[in-house]
């Protein structure tokens, strides 16, 4: 893991991408997504490597899987949180996904991931809140207990699905906060740039982009396949 951070690191300073406050540094300034196999053998034996595989399928039930894509996600000492959102309004695909999110640098408590449990089960139609406020009232509303991740440890791996709220708190440390996000999905999933329920305006750049970038611009309805995206 620590080989890992210091790659990802040194391809993100050459390459430019953008800088820590908007946490994506998996992402170029134009919104292209990087491919694994642009980083380092290591990096892609990490999203292939069979034990977090099979992880990814006891969570998600599901016989075969294949990464779809990752990000490598920063806070700055200090830096602000990330607000409430859900994994699968920024995927341009028609069916769940499934993150795994895996620290790369020691995070404490009341650093990692919140939560708000059983919100996997809401409409999907219910998305593109317009106001935190409003979004509040939504998730007290269905009565989601807030549920913070422990204290994690680089390497540690919490998996969750795309439907579910959750939102990453301010940064109140002085070090980085650095962690990998890698989305897998089902075998059998098709590129969507407008998927019934998670179609909302604020992820659609994104979703346009990495179909885009990741897949090219006439992808819109194939299969998810190829060697970037194996079927494990």
């Amino acid at each position: 893991m620590a080989l890992i951070n210091q790659q990802l690191q040194a391809q993100a300073t050459a390459t430019g991408l953008q800088p820590g406050r908007q946490a994506l540094l998996g992402i170029q300034a134009d919104g292209a997504h990087l491919h694994a196999d642009r980083f380092n053998q290591e990096l892609f034996a990490l999203l292939t490597d069979p034990a977090l595989v099979a992880a990814v399928k006891e969570v998600s039930g599901l016989d075969a899987v294949r990464p779809f894509q990752f990000d490598l996600l920063t806070k700055a000492p200090g830096g602000p949180g990330t607000p409430w959102h859900r994994d699968r309004d920024f995927l341009p695909i028609d069916r769940q996904s499934y993150t795994c999110w895996i620290p790369l640098d020691p995070i404490p408590a009341h650093c990692t991931l919140v939560y708000a449990e059983g919100t996997a089960q809401l409409s999907p139609e219910q998305s593109d809140i317009p106001h935190p406020d409003a979004l509040q009232q939504l998730l007290e509303r269905h009565g989601a207990p807030m549920q913070a991740l422990p204290a994690m440890q680089p390497g540690d791996v919490d998996i969750h699905e795309g439907q579910v709220w959750h939102y990453g708190p301010a940064n109140a440390t002085p070090h980085w906060r650095r962690a990998l996000g890698v989305a897998y999905v089902a075998d059998g999933t098709r590129l969507c740039t407008h998927p019934p329920g998670f179609s909302g305006a604020a992820g659609a750049t994104m979703r346009a982009t990495t179909l885009r970038t990741l897949f090219g611009p006439d992808a819109e309805g194939q299969a998810v396949q190829g060697s970037r995206h194996p079927r494990l």
